[in-house]
């Protein structure tokens, strides 16, 4: 029998946004639909554990909260900021995802004030307010709902790569590690499709046993080019496929209790690798 791990089915998820440095407060604050909002006094606003001046991520606070920058500048002088955030389970759809980014699009519209999602960093990261999922799982995207954030690792050995939101939707969060700089784009695209395989495999089993208090995954995923590209807006016709075994791992302080590591499967037969594992699945299902 296959290794796999037991996971805890959690029953209530936060999703979190941030109205930064607002111009003005919304009428209405704390009643009605405002009761999802709360008034923050701290200064920098609450941003994730990985923001920070030597992380990478696409869309994040440009060069972490450290840097002096205009924006950052803005936040860290502003008397307040407002904190949205929504609660739901980890079954589809997940409605809390919508519910706290369409009321914190509404109110930085109203106030001024900048978008934040504070669980992936990611700066004014919808155009409108997002629509509730009307439709199956087949209309997630991860890639849009989850970020990929990089970090470079001691004496030049490549940069951790870490999604960030995929705990907002009930799975450990996933990382990698070594990654040469030019394999961290494709990874991060590799990332999003492991993370969207996943989440289709929990909520298919929580649609079967909606009462499950933990589930049991394999240690080994069989992830396609396919799949990456539904989750990353990509070429969904793509064909290739890699195995991709995962590892339990703890957290760092400060950081999520625990991390799903990708890591390289046991071989199995007569090698046949014209590379590193690490290329081979970009190969495979990135490029």
């Amino acid at each position: 029998m296959d290794k796999t791990f037991v996971l805890p089915v959690p029953a209530e998820l936060r999703a979190v946004c941030v109205v930064a440095a607002p111009l003005s407060l919304p009428v209405g604050l704390g009643s009605g639909a405002l009761a999802l909002v709360e008034l923050v006094t701290a200064g920098v606003p609450p941003l994730p554990w990985l923001i920070g001046p030597s992380a990478h991520c696409p869309r994040c606070v440009p060069g972490g909260l450290d840097i002096d920058s205009g924006l950052v500048r803005r936040m860290r002088a502003a008397d307040f900021h407002l904190r949205v955030s929504a609660v739901g389970g980890p079954r589809w759809p997940p409605r809390h995802l919508t519910e706290a980014a369409a009321l914190a699009f509404v109110l930085a519209e109203e106030t001024g004030g900048i978008l934040l999602d504070a669980v992936t960093g990611d700066v004014e990261p919808w155009s409108g307010p997002p629509e509730p999922f009307d439709d199956g799982p087949g209309e997630f995207a991860a890639a849009e709902w989850i970020g990929v954030v990089s970090v470079p690792e001691d004496r030049g050995r490549g940069w951790t790569l870490t999604t960030a939101g995929l705990a907002v939707l009930g799975l450990p969060e996933l990382r990698v590690t070594r990654i040469p700089e030019e394999l961290r784009r494709p990874w991060s695209d590799v990332l999003s499709g492991l993370a969207q395989h996943l989440l289709l495999e929990q909520w298919a089993d929580l649609e079967a046993a909606p009462a499950s208090a933990f589930r049991e995954i394999p240690a080994e995923v069989g992830l396609t080019a396919a799949e990456v590209g539904r989750a990353t807006a990509g070429c969904p016709h793509r064909r290739g496929a890699a195995l991709l075994a995962l590892r339990l791992d703890p957290g760092t302080p400060g950081g999520p209790p625990t991390l799903l590591s990708v890591v390289a499967p046991a071989p199995r037969g007569p090698a046949r690798r014209t590379g590193s594992w690490r290329e081979d699945v970009v190969t495979e299902l990135a490029w």
